[in-house]
């Protein structure tokens, strides 16, 4: 999913009444981890120039950036329960993107210490 995409699908869901700059710091903030997660070195810096470039994650997982934005607005309104309800459904969302990285091991350069142990019984 692009930038562009992603502001583009959660401005439609969830109208707000941010500027595409703080949206996009809000992307920024949650690439961060994902880049973590991915071992990846040079974790991108996206600006509202950059609409058309990929996020880290790929489809279907890209969807915690679709929770992660809403929990966000609702934060910054003040609006506790619907934050809530976003904020549950993006940390599901996130476990399941880490999941994925550890089960197809995606991650980007040496893959380092803590390893899942395997059962071999």
């Amino acid at each position: 999913m692009t930038l562009g995409k992603l502001i583009e699908k959660v401005k439609e869901e969830k109208p707000n009444a941010f500027k595409t700059e703080k949206l996009v710091s809000f992307v920024n903030d949650i690439e961060v981890e994902v880049a973590e997660q991915l071992k990846v070195v040079d974790i991108p810096v996206y600006t509202e120039d950059d609409m058309d470039e990929e996020l880290l994650a790929p489809a279907p997982y890209s969807r915690l950036y679709e929770s992660y934005l809403k929990a966000m607005i609702d934060y910054a309104n003040e609006e506790y329960p619907s934050y809530e309800n976003n904020q549950v459904q993006h940390v599901q969302d996130f476990r399941d993107f880490v999941d994925w990285v550890v089960r197809t091991d995606q991650v980007q350069g040496d893959p380092s210490f803590p390893r899942r142990m395997r059962n071999i019984f």
